[in-house]
């Protein structure tokens, strides 16, 4: 059975009340009694039905105002924290450029809390003899500064870890950094033009086959690649995203 709203019950009343006032009452009080009946009845209306929607609607409005400022307030803020991001990166290269011109470097750390918050984060270098790391600090007067740090086994008897830009690596990690974006353009590339497969070399060189016994190089290349001695563990990695791979003595075959 559906319930039927106040504001029709009200009036169905509001009928009936007159309606009777109509058939009792006679003379000068007939209109004043018909005043009262209906000031009283429209301000019912007000308190009950008119003033709670009044006050939802200013309610929702001012909600929706707020929902508009804080989606603003989340855009702007990142759209600000990757330029300064952006920023940053730029300072840090032009810093390590002035004394190794072909040092490159990528994040260890979260980079955009650092770009809004500064403080210390640490980079990986490569391209800079004796050393693997640089701590980058952002004070909050916007001073950048960045100190190359070399890496050295707390060991008695040890001089110092392994060879610079040679600690170990983390296939998983290279691949999600470094590999991923390489290999899926190359794969979409070469796949276009009907290549199964690759090989990639020690030094991160990709060829393909082009005629029998023949192979030709690729246009991308894979930076920092892994040595040998990780290639299983990178042959995994593969395999585990969707590739059929395997480790040869000079080089890996990618196939897909």
């Amino acid at each position: 059975m559906k319930k039927e709203s106040p504001f029709w019950s009200s009036i169905s009343l509001l009928i009936g009340i007159v309606i009777a006032i109509l058939a009792l009452v006679r003379g000068r009080m007939l209109l004043p009694l018909l005043l009262a009946v209906f000031a009283l009845w429209l301000l019912w209306w007000l308190l009950t039905q008119a003033l709670p929607l009044w006050r939802n609607n200013r309610a929702y409005r001012a909600k929706e105002a707020r929902l508009r400022e804080q989606t603003a307030a989340a855009n702007g803020g990142g759209q600000l924290a990757d330029a300064l991001l952006c920023h940053i990166n730029y300072r840090i290269t032009a810093m390590l450029h002035a004394a190794y011109p072909n040092a490159r470097w990528e994040w260890l750390d979260e980079p955009s809390r650092f770009a809004v918050e500064g403080g210390t984060a640490r980079i990986r270098v490569y391209g800079i003899p004796e050393y693997d790391y640089a701590d980058v600090e952002l004070d909050r007067k916007a001073n950048l500064g960045c100190s190359l740090v070399k890496i050295s086994p707390l060991m008695p008897g040890v001089q110092e870890a392994l060879p610079p830009n040679r600690q170990p690596v983390n296939p998983r990690v290279w691949f999600e950094t470094r590999g991923r974006t390489v290999l899926e353009a190359l794969v979409t590339d070469l796949n276009s033009r009907g290549h199964s497969s690759l090989t990639v070399q020690e030094n991160g060189e990709v060829f393909v086959q082009a005629k029998e016994n023949e192979a030709e190089p690729a246009k991308e290349t894979f930076l920092d690649f892994p040595e040998k001695v990780y290639w299983p563990q990178l042959v995994k990695v593969l395999e585990e995203e969707g590739y059929a791979a395997d480790a040869r003595d000079a080089d890996i075959l990618v196939s897909w």
